[in-house]
């Protein structure tokens, strides 16, 4: 039998069964090992695949024709004194449209577990991979729900029901990271200086509405754009004053805790004017 006539529903329910999964990846990186024991577990169908032309590999791992995974954000937010977990993902929905058009997708990171554990990065915690159980995004499942008339909610959901349905992967981007290979969140025991640096390098001029507070140098900071406090590349970095950091996406809680410094930057604002 030749790949092209291989019949891929069952070819899907195949890969489903042994959680085979795929990242477009040079087959050079590959472990020799994992490729015979693929061959062999498609040799024992009686599917006839040419491995370095139809096998694709996603983190390390064979797959044919598509990828298990689901998304999440590993970092865990601290507000005040509670810790908030993140969601995880199973489609496309309208939340990672968002974070996308916000530039914060490279937050998410990939998994293939389906256990309903995640691994996260608490703050502060030295810690790797600490195993929290997460629940499923609400605007994922309402798809889910609708499209195939099931009826859960976050309690009853089951990730292996829904990967029995979907083989293929589910989303239109792919992240930079997997669950495994994601450096720790959190801001870089160098964050200070790296911090300091950046800000003399603009004169401690806020890029967004140009104010100078070289005077004043408590009301400017340094922030990532993509989210990731952990990327400190020059392009991600961006000095602002706390006002105008306030105003990016997924900061409006400096707004109330950063008050009284927002309104003496306006009150500089006001008076320079004259």
């Amino acid at each position: 039998m030749k790949f092209e006539d291989v019949n891929l529903d069952d070819l899907k329910k195949f890969m489903a069964k042994y959680n085979i999964v795929s990242k477009e990846v040079s087959i050079n990186n590959v472990i020799p090992e994992d490729i015979e024991k693929l061959r062999h577990k498609l040799a024992t169908t009686g599917v006839e695949v040419d491995i370095k032309k139809d096998v694709v590999f996603y983190n390390g791992i064979p797959t044919v024709n598509g990828e298990q995974i689901l998304l999440y954000i590993k970092e865990v937010k601290k507000y005040q004194n509670s810790f908030t977990l993140q969601k995880f993902h199973l489609l496309q929905c309208q939340t990672l449209v968002s974070m996308d058009k916000k530039g914060s997708f490279e937050k998410y990171v990939s998994t293939i577990r389906k256990n309903g554990t995640f691994y996260v990065d608490i703050p502060k915690d030295k810690e790797v991979d600490i195993e929290k159980k997460l629940d499923v995004c609400k605007n994922c499942l309402d798809i889910f729900n609708k499209r195939y008339r099931k009826n859960y909610n976050i309690y009853t959901f089951s990730i292996r029901e829904f990967f029995e349905i979907f083989a293929d992967v589910q989303f239109t981007k792919k992240t930079a990271h997997t669950d495994k290979t994601a450096p720790k969140s959190g801001y870089t025991d160098d964050w200070n200086i790296v911090s300091k640096q950046e800000k003399e390098e603009k004169n401690y001029i806020c890029e967004e509405c140009g104010i100078d507070l070289s005077k004043h140098k408590h009301l400017i900071q340094t922030h990532h754009v993509n989210g990731l406090s952990n990327d400190n590349r020059t392009q991600n970095l961006k000095v602002l004053c706390i006002e105008c950091h306030s105003n990016q996406a997924s900061h409006g809680h400096m707004k109330t805790n950063k008050m009284l410094e927002i309104l003496e930057i306006q009150n500089i604002r006001n008076n320079s004017r004259f």
